[in-house]
């Protein structure tokens, strides 16, 4: 189970960037209104790894998941640091997976992306800075949803 979930991660965040504004667009279409300029931001966060690099709270607070002693899997607190960082793109079919967004006020912004046919996923978290811009303050990796 854990070799088919981190093969799912793996595909998921490491393919190659081809996403468009359209794309982006239609993955709106399928959850909340959210505002034109997170979806500006989102569809260039995609897009461009130094903008992506340069628009993430480092060290990035989230969890994983970790071996536990009875043979299952816990969740465990970790800081993403630059270094290790993965890119993220949506270079996938868009129509399999769902994503399922909560707007927070204006500021927070809380995404939950996962697979239409499974009951796993990621989650990350935006909040709009003072200064207007948009930033990625939360990753939490590949994980059963309840």
């Amino acid at each position: 189970m854990r070799f088919f979930l981190s093969a799912f991660l793996s595909l998921f965040l490491f393919l190659a960037c081809k996403n468009t504004h359209k794309e982006a667009e239609q993955v709106t279409q399928t959850t909340v209104k959210v505002p034109q300029d997170f979806l500006d931001f989102y569809d260039k966060f995609h897009r461009d790894s130094a903008y992506q690099l340069a628009h993430i709270s480092w060290p990035l607070q989230g969890d994983t998941d970790e071996q536990a002693e009875n043979g299952g899997t816990r969740r465990k607190s970790v800081i993403w640091e630059q270094a290790d960082w993965r890119i993220q793109t949506l270079d996938f079919d868009l129509n399999d997976y769902v994503f399922d967004r909560h707007l927070l006020g204006e500021m927070l912004l809380v995404e939950v992306i996962k697979p239409k046919a499974a009951n796993f996923g990621i989650e990350r978290r935006f909040a709009k800075q003072s200064d207007g811009e948009w930033m990625l303050i939360y990753y939490s990796d590949i994980r059963e949803l309840k």
